[in-house]
């Protein structure tokens, strides 16, 4: 049976920014809060995965042990390209995933984070047949997949995958147009296809919780009654074919933010479109380095430095300032999800300002990186222990 998407709340609970996340210090009592008040407003998806560190067992506390199993839906996932040396550890992460919630079933189970050098991972342990397998055996009742990944990459999975349910894809209004992401494309790929969306990514980490001062003054007008970041879920859930956006909210207020503006949901009106339009091109105006993504540099580059990439994080900490954040996009963008090499490895030939039909100074945005990003990292927990 299909999935039934009339039937899951617009807003998603994101369950990967529970606060503490180590061992014994995420406060139970706090997310059981959260839950409750979530569940009490309509909503019914909560979004876990195995390798967000201590989330799927604190779920199972705050919710599976404290609700009927009927009252809501729940989404994990596998990974492939970390944490796994065959088709047995996809079927250990699943077990270990059920343990963790206290549940005999998922209803959606997804394979995590396809894109760049992690799909390999994914097809060398035959991932997608173990997908079929869980399904098969009753442990999951609907299943797909989520990504960061370019449209052709997509394009591909739904032809790999056409039995993928549905498709979990990063959309915010900052990315939409990027040519680092092509979120556009990427949502349009799968309206084509018939499969619907779960937004991620909607307020971009937070990041777009917290907007510079000319983006406020655009949103302020058009948005009297949304917080910043409920636009940007709003842009998010408005997106053709999404069923659901997901909010990884991790404290009461942002539950009760979240869940008011969703409570009567409507898509963004003619004139909250043109503000995010118009806050699309202040950022876009605010120094920010004008790369297209053509990537010709890259190719001529001899270290293979993700030197879009690298850029896209640059304008991170044009447009918010805050240089950690900056520095979380720089490792997650170019080596993480690219596969590059870093700014820092940079022989200083040239060659990519050659290349650059945009003529950027290259070289000049590599010392700014090293300067005002690189030194501002601070620990970031990405994958279980």
């Amino acid at each position: 049976m299909a999935l039934d998407t009339s039937k899951i709340s617009k807003l998603g609970f994101g369950c990967m920014r529970f606060e503490g996340r180590a061992d014994d210090t995420i406060d139970i009592a706090q997310v059981s809060e959260m839950v409750d008040c979530y569940l009490e407003a309509g909503g019914n998806y909560f979004d876990t995965a195995w390798a967000y560190p201590n989330s799927e067992a604190a779920l199972g506390k705050a919710l599976c042990a404290r609700h009927p199993r009927d009252s809501y839906y729940i989404a994990s996932k596998c990974v492939a390209w970390n944490h796994c040396e065959s088709t047995d550890d996809l079927e250990k992460q699943l077990q270990e995933t059920l343990d963790n919630l206290g549940v005999d079933y998922l209803d959606v189970y997804l394979m995590h984070n396809l894109g760049g050098r992690r799909t390999a991972a994914f097809q060398k342990y035959n991932a997608w047949e173990f997908m079929r397998s869980v399904k098969e055996r009753g442990l999951a009742k609907h299943i797909g997949f989520s990504a960061h990944c370019t449209p052709e990459e997509l394009e591909q999975f739904l032809a790999d995958y056409p039995d993928a349910e549905l498709v979990q894809l990063q959309i915010n209004y900052l990315d939409w147009e990027s040519p680092s992401f092509r979120e556009r494309e990427c949502v349009e790929i799968a309206q084509a296809h018939g499969i619907p969306v779960v937004a991620m990514e909607p307020v971009k980490g937070g990041i777009l919780a917290e907007p510079s001062q000319a983006v406020r003054d655009v949103l302020d007008a058009a948005f009297p009654n949304d917080s910043y970041a409920t636009a940007a879920l709003r842009f998010a859930a408005s997106a053709p074919g999404v069923f659901c956006a997901l909010s990884g909210m991790s404290t009461i207020e942002q539950v009760q933010d979240n869940c008011r503006a969703f409570a009567d949901f409507k898509p963004l009106s003619d004139d909250e479109q043109a503000a995010i339009r118009q806050a699309q091109k202040v950022m876009a105006e605010s120094g920010a380095i004008q790369c297209t993504g053509c990537d010709y540099c890259a190719k001529v580059c001899p270290q293979g430095i993700g030197i879009s990439g690298s850029l896209t994080a640059l304008n991170y900490l044009i447009n918010f300032g805050d240089p950690y954040k900056a520095n979380y996009q720089l490792g997650f963008v170019v080596r993480f999800n690219g596969g590059k090499a870093m700014p820092s490895e940079c022989i200083r030939c040239g060659a990519c300002e050659e290349a650059c039909p945009q003529n950027i100074p290259i070289l000049e945005c590599f010392d700014r990186i090293a300067e005002e990003i690189v030194p501002f990292s601070k620990p970031t927990v990405l994958m279980k222990p």
